[in-house]
């Protein structure tokens, strides 16, 4: 009787993970959001949803003083902490030795990290389809000759993406005269087969560059 119990269950087991394998491979994740950056504060206002068949998580940030994210009917709020001005003597001497541990900590191997996510955005990619992708900047650093060049930079990228049909588009202006960083994105992306990220993303973070990174956190 004992060993029929544990055959039962087994198979139960099996099927239950084969069918969330399925659920994972079949079921599509939409991915839509928006995020808008102003020049006086609030700087900074985001909105994020992401929907898998009946599940639906939705965040946003809140005139950047609160996070509320909705999931299963239920909401759930979360102050951000205000920054001082004015920061106790104690405060700054703990910046201060927080500051010198990172001037310690060696800086990430870039070249180690682009080496270990190249060859995986294939298969990453291929996975995404972009409904709909739309950003608009106005720029100014202060400076004419920088901003020349980050805003040729910007209508080299328009470029390419006008061969996307108008699916993705991405409006810029330059101000030459004011320094002023703002703009606004939104966009929605399909990912029709979730558990097929997982491959690519398990690559990424065995390379050794990326392993070592997560090892010394």
């Amino acid at each position: 009787m004992a060993y029929e119990i544990i055959i039962i269950a087994a198979v139960l087991l099996i099927v239950f993970i084969a069918a969330v394998l399925i659920i994972l491979w079949a079921v599509p994740l939409v991915l839509t959001g928006r995020v808008e950056l102003c020049p006086d504060a609030p700087t900074l206002f985001m909105m994020f949803c992401a929907k898998w068949g009946i599940v639906s998580l939705h965040a946003d940030m809140l005139d950047g003083t609160a996070i509320e994210v909705s999931l299963f009917g239920h909401t759930f709020r979360r102050m951000l902490p205000e920054i001082n001005q004015k920061e106790p003597a104690h405060k700054k001497s703990a910046l201060k030795v927080e500051e010198k541990t990172n001037k310690e900590t060696p800086a990430p191997d870039i070249m180690g990290i682009a080496d270990a996510m190249l060859p995986q955005a294939g298969p990453l990619l291929h996975q995404i389809a972009i409904d709909h992708l739309c950003a608009s900047v106005r720029i100014g650093l202060g400076d004419a000759a920088l901003t020349g060049q980050i805003f040729g930079i910007l209508m080299t990228i328009r470029g390419i993406l006008m061969a996307t049909g108008g699916r993705v588009s991405l409006a810029a202006a330059a101000e030459f005269n004011d320094h002023v960083i703002e703009g606004e994105a939104e966009g929605a992306i399909r990912i029709a087969h979730p558990l097929s990220l997982v491959p690519p993303m398990v690559r990424i973070i065995r390379h050794p560059v990326v392993w070592k990174m997560v090892t010394n956190r």
